[in-house]
């Protein structure tokens, strides 16, 4: 590994991706730290604390959820308060809508061109959700003091006004705030894509999920001023959080290998047939984040509903963040999300068309239907196995919270735990992968220069 990351910092191309990468995302979190215009700082300020406050009493766990994927941004009521986000979903979106319209589906089998019309049409997208989300924020902010306890959790004191002056040009000037800003946001990645280390939306939020590395740290810092935490149960929490982090690395790089052959003919005048030998990957994690993503989602709704319906009111504890009912039905939607995910974007029948057009086949199945049917098998099996793994890890952190810690404040368990340790690991692994391939193609054009190994040579070691 280490010496993996000196052949990286050895290559310039690379070194300069990682130091364009590096100050793309602190433009990035800059944005992320302006605050809208017309907002009262004092009153801001007095929020902060009311914000802190209802972490400490595990009050504010959906406001936690919104936030993780805005480094800290929306709790500040910065210009960047939406992010990345708005381009997140209207790619999900968008994805989930291919295998409904053919013009789209289309769009994904014309190669380049066709690539390059679903970005545009998702570049569209982002701008319809940017301006949806702002307007909803802009109306909402001048009356946050009425609803913040009964859906974020944090209660303002009366009296509190966030914006004085709430009238046209405050809803226009945070719209265009609101909305440029996350544009602007988006275009960034697509920099970090295009010039610095790649998968830039994806950099973009692990580098927000890692904003919260310090406050994490004081958290864990300050546990050693509890009596009752003692050097064992530290000991304990760090080999959980290993053991957690090396299963996450399972949970990505795990494939199940179904084994291909191509029958080609070979010329001359006596035809021979001969056989290529490959395989097809199946992702254990054929989902990634997503279920987890979109079941949280799910779940804000009868926590932000049941408490305001008198007929339903009494369910109210049983949906409420952390509870056993909750843990539950976040169980249930993640393995059916799960299912529906892997159902919209994997097509086993088109793979075997595939394989048929090609001259491939699995052997021991007869092409066409029967190889569709076992790829369907063969993939429903291992969706069961990921959505099961997705399950534990996005439980992972109200246990640990519960059973090691014993502390109201989720941050620390959500940092390491759950989705933002699938997304670190995921990110990262990638991108290293990807430093690997790069490191690889300048050795090789080394070698054809100059006959010699860059990282053998005698300077290198």
């Amino acid at each position: 590994m280490i010496a993996d990351l000196k052949n990286f910092i050895k290559v310039k191309e690379l070194r300069n991706k990682i130091l364009w990468t590096l100050f793309i995302l602190a433009l990035a979190r800059l944005l992320q730290n302006i605050p809208l215009p017309h907002i009262d700082k004092e009153a801001l300020d007095l929020m902060q604390t009311e914000i802190a406050n209802a972490r400490a009493k595990n009050s504010g766990q959906i406001l936690n959820m919104v936030n993780v994927f805005s480094g800290g941004a929306l709790q500040k009521l910065s210009i960047g308060a939406l992010g990345i986000m708005p381009y997140i979903t209207a790619s999900i979106v968008v994805q989930l809508m291919a295998p409904v319209i053919p013009a789209l589906e289309k769009m994904q089998k014309d190669g380049i061109n066709g690539r390059q019309r679903i970005s545009q049409i998702t570049r569209y997208a982002t701008i319809v959700i940017c301006l949806f989300q702002a307007t909803f924020l802009a109306k909402a902010l001048p009356n946050l003091g009425s609803f913040s306890q009964q859906i974020f959790g944090f209660q303002l004191p009366q009296g509190t006004v966030l914006v004085h002056d709430a009238g046209f040009g405050f809803m226009i000037t945070t719209i265009l705030a609101l909305t440029g800003t996350a544009l602007l946001i988006t275009w960034l990645g697509e920099q970090i894509t295009e010039r610095g280390v790649g998968n830039g939306a994806s950099i973009l939020i692990m580098a927000n999920i890692l904003a919260d590395a310090p406050s994490a740290g004081m958290i864990l810092f300050k546990k050693f001023e509890d009596p009752e935490f003692l050097l064992v149960h530290f000991l304990l929490l760090i080999s959980v959080m290993v053991v957690a982090a090396a299963a996450t690395v399972v949970l990505v790089q795990t494939l199940r290998k179904i084994p291909l052959k191509y029958a080609r003919k070979s010329g001359g005048a006596d035809k021979v047939l001969s056989e290529k030998t490959s395989f097809l990957p199946l992702k254990l994690n054929h989902a990634g984040v997503m279920p987890v993503i979109f079941a949280g989602a799910l779940m804000m709704v009868p926590t932000m509903v049941l408490p305001h319906i008198p007929m339903l009111s009494f369910l109210a504890p049983f949906f409420s963040y952390g509870s056993a009912g909750f843990i539950v039905f976040e169980a249930i939607m993640i393995l059916l999300f799960t299912f529906f995910w892997v159902a919209t974007q994997f097509n086993p029948i088109q793979i075997a068309d595939d394989l048929n057009r090609s001259g491939g086949f699995i052997p021991g199945v007869r092409p066409g239907e029967p190889t569709s049917d076992y790829l369907n098998g063969v993939m429903t099996r291992i969706t069961v196995a990921g959505g099961l793994f997705l399950v534990a890890l996005a439980i992972f952190p109200s246990v640990m919270n519960t059973v090691i810690l014993k502390d109201p404040n989720m941050l620390l368990s959500q940092f390491f735990g759950g989705t933002s340790l699938l997304i670190m690991v995921g990110v990262i692994l990638q991108t290293y992968q990807q430093f690997q391939v790069q490191v690889v193609q300048q050795n090789y054009d080394t070698i054809a220069t100059t006959g010699r190994l860059r990282s053998r040579e005698p300077d290198a070691t």
